[in-house]
């Protein structure tokens, strides 16, 4: 890049009009303000990028004319934008100067990375000097600065976590990984939240360093009140002519965690189910028959032993007599439908899954909206991987595995059709395809491993965000499943597994928000530290202290949902018998729910905190009326149990107030607590049917612990005992608050 020619073309006149969008003349006063921090971004840019901006001296050069404060007011500077930042919100100016209020965006979160932050500043304050000397780019400015913005307001975690390091880096580097991360993100969704978000930097980053000619756009509206959701579509198998295909609409998220919430909670399904030959009949007799067929489909996801839709043990048997037969089964057939019936996929899914033909083994990808997390953070959880193996037996060639034409298709019909006409069987695709999680479910294997087998992912089983396990766990279970089919052989055939080249493992797979105990033991022993080292018992700092730790222990005792209200109110507990009333979805609070029990420790910490609430109330009457009616009201039951107080003003628990409160002592994502019991739980052996029904993951998109329920109080002691044992272990201590 010559940069004679460079400086040549953003001369000073140009570069003067560029700059004048960060100093309105409504913003007079703080101009100073403004340049100082201009000037501070560019002496703090790397020299890595500091050769794509020749122009950075220019626009240094203005930026010192509008500076006219002393050296002791340069020292408070951050303190001014904060305060001019203030100002543009009070005035509803953001979006009218959003330049000036990007320029004013300071980083106060403790768990960013604040040098990255900077540094993406600095090249975005050059990026859109440059810009704007071009022209027509100024919907590209707008979008960049409103990311980084948000950003610095703690709105953009998942895209922090996902954006490039940018501090050893260089502009060009930086542009490719920007444009790789985002075609990641909208290749897997198109329309993914930060997908976009990462192509509102990329845009104008790749735009301004290959001088792109910018573009105008058109806008529409878009009722501003209305959920955000989409649409997605499952074809679902079936054995006869009919086509079926299943619709279910979820919520789209901003926030990884609220991704895999969305997963678990209630959502809108629905089956579309097409009739190849019309029912002479009428339209009643057709009705009927989709409805027959819909209740089936629900059936058969049950996995119930007395459902006559399963394959039996005999057909099973038959079934691998013939393939085991190289006289009556071609290699290429035997591999699929040993394939379809081990791994519990169609044929054409078989064909569709990556194989390492060196190994004979599967190769499944298994990423999670979790597992990217921010540089400090790490450090806090456990190291994942998203790509784990399963060696399958020899009589499986993968190399032949990708190739499904219709000869083999034709082949496998011809099969089962001779197979079900000489031993009377009723043996389909379906069924083979499906005997893997029949078997697996009534044998109570955790679900999560069924699905990674089957190479599901989580839109379809929400368990998969919250479990912590290990390649081996999954390769141990796909193993007793092959010696459960060499014993139901009649030929005792031996179904052996490539094991020479078993992959080490370095990390486990699946959920990252899993803390070891010493991490945890260390919170809860600075919290409580924190606690008893503040003199004032009642002070605004004391209160949020308490309420932190009663709050973590709650969570990890119940797996509450992070929603408005958290933990409900104190009539949803019953402090005699230790139960817990939780309702499973905001969207409706009074309609359904489940019972918990809590462990000995919670209950005696909420009692602690509700003695605690009661002195609060006394010592405030004739100071503080706001904070006093908020005791009352948390007492009485009147409002949620739970509050903040920020700056003498009471802040209600909501995930946006709980993000900003808890990213100063344990900034992971707020439903982090749902991972580490459900793993917890997972480890301890407890049956999988009660933990989905604890976790509140509705089964047939329906709530547990409904009327119809068979689970006991004794189910529940289970649970309530594996977590007690262990938030003791890690020195969760009944405090005194009062």
């Amino acid at each position: 890049m010559n940069v004679d020619s460079e400086l040549s073309r953003f001369n000073i006149e140009t570069l003067k009009n560029a700059l004048n969008n960060a100093f309105p003349e409504e913003l007079t006063d703080y101009h100073s303000c403004i340049a100082d921090e201009i000037i501070n971004l560019i002496e703090v840019l790397s020299h890595r990028y500091q050769r794509d901006f020749p122009e950075l001296t220019t626009i240094k050069f203005l930026a010192k004319k509008k500076v006219k404060n002393t050296q002791a007011d340069l020292e408070a500077h951050k303190n001014n934008l904060s305060f001019l930042y203030q100002v543009l919100v009070k005035e509803k100016q953001l979006e009218k100067y959003y330049f000036s209020a990007f320029i004013a965006s300071v980083m106060r979160s403790p768990s960013q990375d604040h040098q990255q932050f900077e540094q993406y500043k600095a090249i975005t304050l050059l990026v859109c000097a440059k810009l704007y000397t071009m022209g027509r780019h100024e919907s590209a400015i707008k979008s960049v600065c409103n990311e980084i913005r948000q950003w610095s307001l703690g709105k953009r975690n998942e895209l922090s976590n996902n954006l490039p390091d940018v501090i050893d880096s260089e502009m060009k580097k930086l542009i490719d990984e920007l444009d790789l991360k985002r075609k990641e993100k909208l290749e897997v969704n198109k329309s993914s939240k930060v997908g976009h978000q990462i192509s509102n930097i990329y845009v104008p980053y790749n735009d301004s360093y290959n001088h792109n000619k910018g573009i105008l756009r058109g806008t529409t509206l878009r009722d501003p009140g209305a959920p955000r959701t989409r649409l997605i579509i499952n074809p679902v198998e079936n054995d006869g002519s009919d086509t079926i295909t299943e619709f279910i609409e979820v919520q789209t998220h901003q926030e990884g965690w609220a991704t895999e919430e969305a997963s678990s909670e209630h959502k809108k399904k629905m089956f579309m189910i097409s009739m190849m030959m019309p029912n002479k009949s009428g339209y009643a007799v057709q009705k009927l028959r989709a409805q027959a067929i819909s209740n089936k489909i629900l059936k058969n996801h049950m996995c119930l032993p007395c459902d006559i839709q399963q394959a039996t043990k005999f057909e099973i048997r038959t079934l691998l007599s013939y393939c085991m037969d190289p006289e009556k089964v071609c290699e290429k057939t035997r591999s699929f439908l040993l394939a379809s019936l081990t791994l519990g996929s169609s044929l054409e899914r078989v064909s569709q899954r990556k194989y390492d033909d060196k190994t004979n083994s599967l190769i499944q990808e298994h990423k999670l909206p979790t597992q990217n997390q921010r540089k400090r953070i790490i450090k806090l959880i456990s190291p994942t991987k998203t790509t784990f193996f399963i060696r399958l037996p020899f009589d499986i060639k993968t190399i032949l595995l990708n190739d499904l034409d219709d000869l083999t298709l034709k082949k496998t019909s011809k099969l089962l059709s001779y197979i079900n006409k000489k031993h009377g069987t009723n043996l389909t695709e379906n069924k083979i395809s499906s005997y893997l999680r029949h078997t697996l479910k009534q044998e109570s294997i955790d679900p999560t491993i069924i699905a990674l087998i089957e190479g599901k992912t989580t839109k379809t089983v929400p368990e998969l965000s919250y479990t912590h396990l290990y390649e081996l766990d999954v390769n141990q279970i796909y193993c007793r499943f092959l010696l459960y089919l060499e014993n139901l052989s009649s030929k005792s055939h031996k179904f052996e597994p490539n094991n020479q080249h078993a992959h080490q493992e370095k990390h486990p797979i699946g959920s990252p928000l899993v803390m070891n105990d010493e991490i945890l033991g260390k919170f809860f022993r600075t919290l409580e530290k924190n606690i008893s080292e503040i003199s004032d018992r009642y002070s605004q700092q004391q209160h949020n202290f308490i309420t932190y730790y009663v709050l973590f222990t709650l969570a990890i005792s119940s797996g509450y949902r992070p929603v408005t209200g958290w933990f409900g109110k104190v009539t949803d507990y019953n402090l005699f018998n230790s139960t817990f009333w939780i309702s499973d979805k905001e969207m409706h609070q009074a309609l359904s729910g489940r019972m918990i029990i809590l462990p000995d420790i919670a209950m005696s910490i909420l009692k602690h905190y509700l003695r605690y609430l009661k002195a609060g109330k006394v010592d405030s009457m004739s100071l503080k009326i706001e904070v006093t009616e908020r005791y009352q009201d948390a007492i009485s039951g009147e409002k949620h149990l739970f509050f903040f107080i920020n700056d003498g003003a009471i802040e209600e628990v909501t995930p946006k107030t709980m993000t900003a409160h808890f990213d100063s002592v344990l900034p992971l994502p707020l439903n982090w607590h749902r991972h580490y019991v459900r793993s917890l739980l997972v480890d301890e052996n407890v049956p999988p049917e009660l933990i989905a029904a604890w976790m509140g993951h509705a089964e047939l998109n329906e709530p547990a612990f409904t009327r119809f329920c068979s689970y006991s109080i004794n189910d529940l002691k289970i649970i309530s005992n594996t977590i007690n044992t262990k938030l003791v272990s890690v020195d969760c201590k009944e405090i005194t608050f009062v």
